[in-house]
């Protein structure tokens, strides 16, 4: 574990303190604050912060002192927010393997994949594990840990531009070395030569029941780098998910900023994975050169109301005049060339976009978290979404609607359908009806043509692309015993019987679920069996 922030020797101090709150079976936040202060006054020193109580509670449990216990540890937990979707995430980054793209906004920082800066937070980590995927996730995982987070449930998120461009000997290694810490779970970081250990496909097998498992996997590319054969590769790796770079739905304005394709290449590869099963994500910028409110606005509304698009996931990353970059360049020799929004515009702009869109997405960010020093022109507020929440904005969004640790006292099942791709989709969810919060969805889809698809084991068969149930994370340790409020209590089970209630009603005799590696496990218990990469099961 990472102990880069804890004081060892306020451990015996933080022992002490766990002792007490155990012994009088009281985890409140005043009772916390109260047995700190006194026992800190009473031995003298420095009072212990989160991190130091949380190192002291592993020691602990893992010596046998005290019982594992979640109510506590929920307490002194630090950054809680990060499990309260229900899943950990960990973002990866590859190192520069070269872009096809000539996208004039893009940095191409020297020893940076394109579009990322060296400074980003989430990059930092990264460049100091050298883009070693088996140390990124180590040092991550160890982290979370560290801060007192369930790593069970990991969500894997790969960045670094176009993945179909980088070289497939590459891509394995890359995959090889998640899976590798994913296996080994969090603890020290072992020098190991990824070529030399097992085979990728080995390595999937034995995370279906490893200590930290992949329940989701990500990759990000451009819409005219998807094919068949490219979806093939993906699933072999276990991808559930694909980030694509809309970034606008307007041609002109792509065609203006050298983008390489225009709205015909984003449905047909948003249709090509929807059928696979895979979920979507999109890109969209608003504020992009050329670009006006207007256009910015009518690509908020074409992004749900094309029936070729209609993504389940959405990053926004209003445009930034960033170091590095062709636009910088432009600007510097001509600064009448680009003129970004106000943040008052951007707000107002970001606010009618949130007003479009609908139930079954879950807005991920709506500004990149991007230094006030690295940005030449352009918004500087990296707590927008916080801002607008302060302001009263609010959508109807998944985000904006989970249950988080809230108590459940009523509840039903929803099914929302819509058209997408020239197929059916059935959003269906459990509500929290008196707080008007979501407690978990389930994506099916029943697929444009579902006697050709691309994987023979999806033939006539209905497809679950997603399912999720939000709330504090639950641990998946046999001798954990569950403190959510929503997990791990039957919620996921009625919502896979809804999506099998729906499809045989459709006609079809046949499920698929595109089950992350980690998650195939518990939909054996449901009576799947796995088929390809997909879990399967005959109605």
């Amino acid at each position: 574990m990472s102990t880069h922030s804890i004081r060892k020797s306020l451990i015996p101090l933080s022992k002490k303190i766990i002792l007490e709150l155990v012994k009088e079976k009281s985890f409140s936040e005043k009772k916390l604050k109260e047995v700190r202060n006194q026992l800190t006054k009473k031995n003298g020193g420095v009072l212990p912060k989160n991190l130091e109580l949380i190192s002291a509670y592993i020691e602990l449990t893992e010596d046998g002192i005290i019982e594992p216990n979640n109510e506590l540890l929920k307490l002194i937990q630090k950054r809680k927010v990060r499990t309260l979707s229900g899943i950990a995430n960990i973002t990866v980054l590859t190192k520069d393997m070269g872009c096809p793209g000539q996208c004039i906004y893009c940095p191409a920082e020297k020893g940076m994949p394109k579009s990322y800066l060296s400074n980003e937070p989430a990059m930092m980590r990264a460049v100091l594990n050298e883009f070693d995927s088996y140390k990124q996730v180590k040092t991550r995982l160890n982290g979370l840990v560290a801060q007192g987070h369930d790593v069970t449930k990991i969500d894997i998120r790969v960045a670094g531009g176009t993945w179909g461009a980088i070289p497939i000997d590459y891509q394995i290694e890359f995959l090889k070395g998640i899976y590798l810490a994913l296996n080994e779970g969090p603890g020290p970081i072992i020098a190991h030569r990824t070529s030399h250990i097992a085979q990728l496909k080995e390595l999937i097998r034995q995370n279906e029941t490893a200590n930290s498992r992949c329940v989701g996997l990500w990759l990000e590319t451009r819409p005219d780098w998807v094919d068949e054969e490219e979806i093939k590769r993906w699933r072999e790796y276990g991808v559930t998910g694909i980030e694509l770079g809309i970034q606008s739905t307007d041609d002109k304005v792509n065609e203006f900023c050298r983008r390489g394709h225009g709205i015909k290449e984003s449905i047909e590869a948003t249709k090509l994975c929807r059928d696979a099963g895979l979920k979507i994500c999109h890109h969209l910028m608003p504020n992009l050169p050329s670009a006006t409110f207007e256009s910015d606005m009518k690509s908020g509304k074409e992004l749900f109301e094309n029936k070729g698009l209609r993504p389940d996931y959405l990053k926004v990353y209003p445009c930034m005049v960033v170091p590095f970059s062709k636009l910088a360049k432009m600007v510097e020799e001509n600064p009448d060339f680009y003129k970004p929004y106000t943040d008052e515009q951007l707000i107002k702009i970001i606010t009618e976009m949130k007003k479009n869109i609908p139930e079954y997405c879950r807005v991920i960010r709506i500004i990149r978290d991007i230094p006030a020093e690295s940005i030449v022109i352009g918004s500087k507020k990296s707590n927008l979404r916080q801002e607008m929440q302060r302001a009263g904005v609010v959508c109807r969004c998944v985000r904006c609607r989970e249950i988080q640790d809230a108590r459940i006292t009523s509840h039903e099942i929803r099914v929302t359908k819509y058209e997408a791709n020239d197929g059916q989709e059935l959003f269906i969810s459990i509500d929290e009806t008196n707080l008007d919060k979501i407690i978990g969805l389930c994506r099916l889809r029943f697929p444009s043509n579902p006697k050709k698809p691309i994987f023979n084991e999806l033939k006539d068969s209905a497809i679950i692309r997603e399912l999720h149930v939000y709330g504090r994370q639950e641990s998946l340790k046999k001798d954990s015993k569950n403190s959510s409020k929503t997990q791990h209590l039957g919620f996921g089970k009625q919502l896979m019987q809804e999506a099998e209630e729906q499809s045989k009603k459709a006609g079809f005799k046949k499920i698929a679920v595109i089950a992350a590696i980690g998650t195939r496990e518990y939909y054996k218990k449901l009576g799947y069996e796995l088929e390809g990469t997909y879990m399967t099961k005959k109605l």
